[in-house]
């Protein structure tokens, strides 16, 4: 009897998701440096939220103390992006096609990155059954990429910053960031199975519109 109970419970827990909510959290920062680690420590905690249907999601970072928050909502069928930036009461939204939105730099390491999986390095995080990921830039070995995916979960949403363009077998519920001298994990803290649809439609309010290539040269003042 209880272990049909836990068969019942593991497959409830694995059904597919084309629509719902995860949460993830920065758990885990590794560097050699002392100074590097105090500065980066205020990273640990940091929130990103998926919230996702079938042709529409919306990407929430929080960061640093809820100091810099980012929102990026993403419409397929109205092939449509909203970036919402807020960083210390500085407000910038850019409204952009899905084709606009993505960099010369983002076409480029989409076309050079190598995406490897390892089906037999296997992992469990929040009942779903997920596999191993690699990603390697030969243009910026230091920023590689280990993930834990699972082909559950049905969305586009793409979180791993700096990878947007690039297509993965799964949705990744776990990955670091990074090398041997510095690391950053993000693992995912909760999943639902629903969605507050309302959320997924942009608030601008407040914000000030700007095109992309004013806010990329905004944050290159910024030194990001």
């Amino acid at each position: 009897m209880i272990g049909l109970v836990l068969t019942f419970l593991q497959i409830n827990a694995q059904k597919t998701l084309s629509e719902g909510t995860v949460e993830m959290e920065v758990t885990e920062i590794k560097t050699d440096d002392p100074a590097l680690a105090a500065q980066m420590e205020m990273m640990k905690g940091s929130l990103v939220k998926m919230y996702f249907t079938t042709d529409k999601y919306l990407s929430h970072m929080s960061m640093m103390g809820g100091m810099v928050d980012m929102k990026s909502f993403v419409s397929q069928k109205e092939d449509k992006m909203n970036l919402l930036f807020d960083m210390m009461g500085q407000k910038i939204w850019i409204e952009s096609g899905l084709a606009e939105s993505i960099s010369a730099e983002q076409k480029e390491t989409a076309e050079k990155v190598k995406v490897t999986y390892d089906k037999n390095d296997k992992k469990e995080i929040q009942g779903y059954s997920c596999y191993r990921m690699n990603l390697e830039n030969p243009d910026a070995p230091a920023m590689g990429v280990k993930a834990y995916i699972t082909e559950d979960i049905k969305s586009k949403a793409n979180i791993i910053r700096g990878y947007e363009t690039v297509e993965f077998a799964g949705f990744p519920l776990e990955f670091t960031v990074g090398n041997e001298t510095f690391s950053m994990t993000t693992t995912t803290k909760s999943i639902k199975d629903s969605v507050d649809k309302s959320i997924l439609t942009p608030d601008t309010t407040g914000y000030k519109k700007m095109t992309m290539k004013e806010f990329q040269e905004m944050m290159g003042g910024f030194g990001m």
